[in-house]
């Protein structure tokens, strides 16, 4: 987004009294800069609230009732030839994505704030469950006859690896994007430290106008992910791909783009 900062403003003014510009297109420029500065959308805070209201309300419009694409398309990537590997999708809602690992045999692991998506992710399934309180994440364990599926019901910031342990993959669709910005290096620091030495971390995020637009999902430019994960992580790009719809003119965009990026521990 441009915005009129004094520095860029002496420019302008220098190309006026050389006459590489007139003036009157100069304040048009400054004009429009700064009106482009002042109603900027500013990133929406999501609270436990809001979040819970939007699946009370059937407004959950970022579920999918099949498997993620870029999830189908590289899952080579995300299991690298293993077998039977334990798999954690944080704020994994009710994705079907879940299940899909688990009939290959995958341990998975998900952790959701809001107990109306778990509960529905095992009635739509299909798969028997019990519950348990757990109270070492102040929340509620949810869990499949087998074992293999485990969803803990709390807020995603008291989970650690001290509950399971590390983990061989991780699968995040929209949760990166979905954090408030003030959360997103303690969210990383969370992530990273659950990762296994050979783990296989896919991460989708969304590239758009963050200026028009405020989330969620919320932008999450390439240089972003690359200062919060850069240091400790090798980044490799699997997919760009523009996803523009009606639903995202509606919300002022003109493009969308959703990213896949493969993470490993360097």
């Amino acid at each position: 987004m441009l915005r009129v900062t004094s520095f860029s403003l002496k420019v302008i003014q220098f190309y006026e009294l050389l006459n590489i510009i007139p003036r009157t297109q100069s304040q048009g420029i400054i004009s429009k800069c700064s009106k482009m500065s002042t109603s900027a959308t500013p990133p929406t805070v999501m609270t436990s609230e809001a979040w819970a209201k939007q699946w009370k309300e059937k407004n959950a419009t970022w579920h999918k009732d099949v498997t993620h694409k870029f999830l189908q398309k590289h899952l080579d990537k995300l299991l690298a030839a293993r077998e039977n590997i334990k798999i954690f999708v944080p704020l994994c809602g009710k994705a079907v994505d879940i299940k899909w690992l688990s009939d290959m045999g995958h341990t998975v692991t998900g952790v959701e704030l809001v107990e109306q998506a778990i509960t529905e992710f095992f009635e739509e399934q299909q798969v028997e469950y019990t519950t348990e309180l757990a109270e070492s994440v102040n929340g509620r364990l949810f869990k499949s006859i087998d074992g293999k599926i485990r969803l803990y019901q709390c807020d995603l910031f008291n989970y650690s690896s001290t509950i399971e342990g590390q983990f061989d993959a991780i699968w995040d669709r929209g949760s990166l994007c979905a954090m408030n910005v003030e959360d997103l290096r303690r969210y990383v620091d969370l992530m990273v430290s659950m990762m296994h030495q050979d783990c296989r971390y896919l991460l989708a995020t969304y590239d758009y106008d963050g200026s028009r637009y405020g989330g969620p999902p919320h932008n999450t430019p390439d240089d972003q992910i690359t200062a919060l994960f850069g240091e400790r992580c090798d980044i490799q790009r699997l997919e760009y791909e523009d996803i523009c719809s009606e639903k995202h003119k509606k919300w002022g965009l003109e493009a969308i783009y959703e990213k896949l990026d493969l993470i490993t521990l360097k």
